[in-house]
């Protein structure tokens, strides 16, 4: 072979020997990249699962912060964590002096046969289900049977701060403990219906219902169906319960702390047709509103009085 040809051969086989290594190499990168395209994307995949946590505790917070009417509270239904029915809500007891509304009373019937007696839970204990036509209790069987109850047909004195200790101890309820201080607990059955009456001792109108919000376990509002001569037009307006004189005795009216004036600028909505309560520009309105009734009566807080006029504390 002559050298030319020779030196010529030599070239070309070691530039096919270099190049085949680049070739591996890059056909090897090639075919990790499209094996595993999300290794190109971790902080992707990761600000989502975050952003979708974020969401998720947004939604259960705003579920848990619901408003609901105190009469349709009562007889709501209330299962455990697992679908199971535990009985249902006969009442709730409210501090009409705080707002708060420490305990909710059930009648434990379904999978705990204790139909017999009433139990006082605190309302924080208590969560929506999905759809919030019913709660849920997440509490073990054993220990709901041992909690502190009372015959159905002699309920307790809620002035007694030794019966509401042990309520208190047994489920170690802080918000509970804060109005077991005070004396303005009430049957919320006996609030709704309840007759109002303005300063001077006249007819102003009466509890319509009161709107509780399951988030921070407080009366948000109380609902007035007012009296012709206040509202011809029928309208229940809402109103913070601070709006109110509470009197010393349960028997005795509530009065009214306000203005005709004041109580026109107050919300107010068709008392046939209630509004979606929980509806965002529902809620702002509300709030606004009563904030701007706080403001014209100078924040008056409820107090007690000997209270004047007739007794009305039945149910509506």
């Amino acid at each position: 072979m002559k050298t030319g040809m020779r030196k010529k051969l030599l070239a070309s086989t070691l530039v096919s020997l270099f190049s085949l290594p680049l070739a591996l190499s890059a056909q090897a990168q090639s075919g990790t990249s499209s094996a595993h395209p999300s290794a190109t994307q971790p902080a992707t995949s990761g600000s989502s699962a975050a952003s979708t946590q974020s969401s998720k505790r947004a939604a259960n917070a705003q579920k848990t912060a619901l408003d609901m009417r105190a009469s349709k509270l009562m007889g709501k239904e209330v299962k455990n964590a697992k679908g199971e029915n535990l009985g249902e809500i006969k009442d709730l007891m409210v501090d009409m002096k705080s707002g708060q509304v420490p305990y909710a009373v059930l009648s434990f019937g379904g999978i705990a046969g204790l139909g017999d007696k009433l139990f006082a839970y605190p309302v924080s204990s208590f969560k929506p289900s999905a759809n919030s036509d019913e709660l849920v209790l997440n509490v073990d069987q054993e220990r709901l049977k041992n909690a502190p109850g009372f015959d159905k047909d002699k309920w307790p004195d809620w002035t007694n701060n030794n019966y509401r200790s042990e309520i208190d101890r047994y489920h170690n309820s802080p918000s509970a403990k804060t109005a077991s201080a005070s004396s303005g607990l009430m049957r919320a059955s006996k609030v709704l219906g309840k007759d109002v009456n303005d300063r001077q001792g006249k007819d102003a109108g009466e509890i319509e219902d009161l709107v509780v919000n399951l988030g921070n376990g407080k009366v948000h509002y109380a609902v007035l169906d007012f009296d012709k001569a206040w509202s011809p037009d029928d309208k229940l307006v809402a109103l913070p319960l601070k709006a109110f004189t509470i009197p010393s005795d349960p028997d005795k009216d509530l009065v009214l702390n306000a203005s005709r004036d004041t109580i026109k600028a107050a919300k107010a909505f068709d008392e046939k047709q209630w509004a979606d309560l929980n509806k965002p520009d529902f809620k702002r309105s509300m709030d606004t509103s009563l904030a701007r009734f706080k403001a014209d009566t100078g924040g008056t807080a409820s107090g007690s009085s000997g209270g004047t006029g007739s007794t009305q504390t039945g149910n509506k």
